[in-house]
């Protein structure tokens, strides 16, 4: 059988960056012929980078899935073919292509979707979200990231698999811990409570610090220096931080809510204000070295490819 995957734009320092190897690799390995579309044309326009202050560079990525959508029209489709989407929601173009051009089998994955409060597509979400639940009736199964996103979503075919770990990045012994808490949102209203930090900084009399990662092994670093990582976002379809935080000798404390729950014991979640500073003031002057939690969905996220495959395979 052969898997006609369809990357996002691999964008820096983003986990589609490593979506982008990692997925045919894991293919592979499970018996797929793989075929990438667009892989030939990112040389062209990898180099450039975008100039908006966002999660991806919005022009390469549309530049690139357009390319994408030329190589599936010129493709001679077999039988046994399986298409894997790998973001069902951005930019969206390839989505529209499938109504014209069908694999018998489709499957995609949805990271988020205008649903998400303060996304970027919200101001068009009455219009957007229709789409997106059209397009999500062309897929055998759509694979989500939590039961949270599959609740909200309330589509009859998805299947949460939750997301893999990353390929690179371990916990580095014998750092010094620098960092009282660090944050690692994009500093917007959907990702950072900026009167909740203010609040604790004022109380705590610590800085919320923000260091520059520049590379995954920056990013990594820092988190190994760092205590604490808060995160107060109002919105997020999985909680990726976390699993970094986690991976890399730091302790993560976010809302009780949204995907938190599935990933953090009730001990790493705080409901009021009040609670997490409690929480984070017991975290920053404890003397002995802190206990990293284990992830909730560990064992489910070391399935995560083999349960795709096996859905892809029809079991």
């Amino acid at each position: 059988m052969r898997i006609i995957f369809v990357p996002q734009f691999p964008s820096e320092m983003r986990y589609q960056e490593w979506w982008y190897t990692e997925f045919p690799k894991q293919f592979r390995d499970h018996g797929f012929e793989v075929l990438t579309l667009g892989e030939k044309y990112l040389d062209v326009i990898k180099h450039r980078r975008s100039t908006l202050d966002m999660f991806s560079p919005i022009n390469q990525a549309i530049e690139f899935e357009t390319e994408q959508v030329r190589e599936y029209m010129l493709l001679d489709i077999r039988d046994d073919d399986i298409l894997f989407l790998a973001d069902l929601s951005f930019p969206g173009f390839f989505a529209n292509v499938l109504y014209h051009k069908q694999c018998q089998r489709m499957y995609a994955f949805c990271h988020a979707t205008s649903l998400n409060h303060g996304d970027y597509f919200e101001k068009v979400r009455h219009s957007k979200y229709p789409v997106e639940t059209a397009h999500s009736e062309l897929f055998n199964a759509v694979f989500v990231g939590s039961e949270y996103h599959e609740y909200k979503l309330n589509w009859p075919n998805t299947k949460v698999t939750y997301l893999p770990f990353q390929p690179m990045g371990a916990k580095i012994s014998g750092v010094e811990k620098t960092i009282d808490v660090m944050s690692a949102s994009r500093r917007n209203p959907q990702k950072v409570d900026t009167e909740l930090e203010a609040y604790i900084e004022e109380e705590l009399g610590v800085k919320i610090q923000r260091p520059v990662s520049n590379t995954w092994g920056e990013y990594h670093w820092n988190l190994n220096k760092a205590k604490v990582l808060l995160i107060t976002s109002f919105e997020d379809t999985f909680g990726y931080q976390i699993v970094d935080a986690v991976m890399n000798n730091c302790v993560p404390i976010a809302r009780n809510s949204l995907a938190y729950p599935e990933l953090l014991e009730r001990e790493y979640l705080y409901d009021t204000n009040y609670e997490l500073l409690g929480k984070l003031e017991l975290l920053i002057n404890m003397d002995k070295p802190l206990q990293v939690p284990e992830l909730v969905c560990k064992e489910q996220m070391n399935k995560f490819y083999d349960v795709i495959c096996e859905e892809m395979k029809g079991g």
